[in-house]
C-alpha cells in the first residue's frame, strides 16, 4: 500500500492526504458549527393575577380587555383577559398611633387577569412577555399601547 517514498497505491503523498482530510474536516465544522438537536419546545399558556395599585382615574380607561401587551417596543402574545377596578386601599393612623384600612377616594386599584403564550417556562424561571414572572414580584410593568402602569403579581398559574 505505502511505497518507499511515501506515497499510498504509489500515487498520493500521505502527507497530502492528511492536509486534505483537514480540510475537509475543517470546512464540514465550519457548517455545522453551533447546530443543536432542533426540538420542538411546546407552548405554554401563563395566567397572571396582577394589581396595579394608586392609579388617577383618569388612566382606568386606558385599560381594557383585550388590550396586547407591549414590550421591547413590539406587541407580545400577552392580553389583557379581565379588569376589576376597586377604590384604592389605604391604611391611615389613627391619633392613638393604631392604622386603620379605609379608602383612598382620588385613587383607583387595578385588578387585572393578565394572559398569553409563552415557551420559556423552565424549572427555574417563567417569563411572559419579555418579563420574569413570580408571585410576590412588584416591579412587573403593564405596557400597552395606551397605558404603562406598575404592577403587583399576585399569581402565576402555568396551563
Amino acid at each position: 500500500m505505502i511505497d518507499k517514498q511515501g506515497r499510498l497505491f504509489g500515487k498520493v503523498s500521505i502527507i497530502d492526504l492528511a492536509i486534505i482530510l483537514a480540510v475537509v474536516l475543517v470546512i464540514f465544522g465550519v457548517f455545522y458549527r453551533g447546530r443543536g438537536p432542533e426540538v420542538a419546545v411546546a407552548s405554554k399558556t401563563v395566567q397572571l393575577k396582577v394589581v396595579c395599585p394608586f392609579v388617577y382615574p383618569d388612566v382606568v380607561p386606558n385599560i381594557k380587555v383585550g388590550d396586547q401587551l407591549v414590550a421591547n417596543n413590539q406587541l407580545v402574545p400577552v392580553y389583557i383577559k379581565e379588569v376589576d377596578v376597586r377604590q384604592a386601599a389605604t391604611t391611615v393612623s389613627k391619633p392613638d398611633g393604631s392604622m386603620i384600612l379605609t379608602e383612598n377616594p382620588f385613587r383607583k386599584d387595578i385588578f387585572l387577569i393578565i394572559e398569553g403564550q409563552t415557551t420559556a417556562v423552565s424549572p427555574y424561571q417563567i417569563m411572559l412577555g419579555g418579563q420574569q414572572v413570580r408571585a410576590g414580584k412588584d416591579d412587573y410593568y403593564v405596557k400597552t399601547r395606551t397605558a404603562e402602569l406598575k404592577a403587583t403579581i399576585l399569581n402565576v398559574e402555568v396551563k
